[in-house]
């Protein structure tokens, strides 16, 4: 199975975490580049969607926090929260308490696509799961809980 995983870079430490996190990028990047191709159904760029999923998974965020958490610059943060707006998926108002600060939230339509989005990720990867037994599904779910449980002092949007 490794045949199929690129070698570690330049100046990776030799070591088996190395190497187990090694395979976890590139899987990730498998998994999300299978789930994402029904993505292009909600009419959204991955921009856009990500943001919208921290809204509806997160909750309501002030523009900062969205900025800092999508890795974007403020001006490129308001652009996405524009056209979300626009699109009627999300909303903004002035921050209880501090009228200069603005929060976005999600609309009901916002959440909805979202779901429909994520929906039909889940039923792809399930599609590719399609081939495991149930004794390599109960490994692949323990495997993956252990890693959730590791990137836990990781939230979203840490530097």
């Amino acid at each position: 199975m490794a045949a199929d995983l690129p070698p570690l870079p330049a100046g990776s430490a030799r070591t088996r975490r190395h190497r187990v996190a090694n395979a976890l990028n590139t899987t990730a990047i498998r998994a999300l580049r299978a789930a994402r191709v029904d993505d292009r159904e909600t009419g959204l760029t991955p921009e856009r969607l990500s943001l919208l999923s921290v809204l509806v998974f997160g909750g309501p965020s002030t523009m900062s926090t969205l900025a800092r958490v999508e890795q974007v610059t403020p001006p490129a943060i308001t652009r996405i929260v524009s056209a979300l707006e626009g699109a009627g998926l999300v909303r903004r108002e002035a921050a209880p308490g501090d009228r200069r600060s603005t929060v976005v939230t999600a609309t009901a339509t916002g959440a909805q696509l979202l779901e429909r989005g994520r929906l039909a990720r889940i039923d792809r990867l399930a599609a590719a799961l399609q081939a495991l037994d149930d004794d390599d599904l109960m490994r692949v779910d323990q495997a993956l809980a252990l890693v959730r449980d590791a990137l836990r002092p990781f939230p979203p949007g840490h530097a």
